[in-house]
């Protein structure tokens, strides 16, 4: 079963990291809703819901492969002050770079692709983001797209996107004709 980690800091955009946990759970997806902080659960979102993470960090500067390091993809909402904090941890960068490097799919959707592009991975690649954030993201090649796929980085440019984000996550872990199905039985 492939399975996916979707890292939650204080300030996340809401719809982001719970549409895509939604499409990737009903696609057979295992989906951990993982908190960046070790020393609370409960992650407060941009807009004040609050959300239980399966588990957390153990430590906010090194990242443990031997506990986060077995999913086929890790996925990071944005959220303005969601992304500061996901930029602010160096275990989220570590993590990042180890799966992008293991050939892993490195997914982020709103202002979180600039993560992404902050730990260098997204130079030279096709990617989307907020409309705002373009100056971020690095050497990037911006495209104004609802969601890409170059390679290994899936990035997604808001929440209205969520889903489609979500669906493009899916097919690249259980197969396209899962994701299709998955997007039929969602009525869009």
């Amino acid at each position: 079963m492939a399975k996916a980690y979707i890292l939650l800091a204080e300030g996340f955009e809401e719809v982001e990291a719970l549409a895509a946990a939604d499409v990737l759970i009903r696609s057979g997806v295992e989906t951990v809703l993982t908190g960046i902080d070790p020393m609370k659960r409960e992650v407060c979102g941009s807009h004040g819901i609050r959300v239980i993470s399966s588990e957390c960090f153990t430590d906010p500067v090194t990242y443990d492969p031997a506990r986060f390091g077995d999913a086929d993809a890790v996925i990071l909402p944005g959220g303005k002050q969601g992304t500061a904090n996901l930029k602010a941890s160096k275990a989220v960068a570590e993590m990042v770079k180890a799966y992008y490097d293991a050939g892993k799919y490195v997914c982020a959707i709103c202002a979180a692709p600039t993560v992404l592009a902050a730990c260098g991975i997204l130079d030279g690649l096709e990617a989307t983001c907020f409309p705002g954030f373009e100056k971020e993201m690095a050497d990037a090649i911006y495209v104004d797209a609802p969601a890409i796929v170059t390679g290994n980085v899936i990035t997604g440019r808001s929440m209205g996107t969520a889903v489609e984000f979500g669906l493009k996550v899916a097919e690249k872990l259980v197969g396209r004709e899962t994701a299709e199905k998955t997007a039929a039985s969602l009525h869009r």
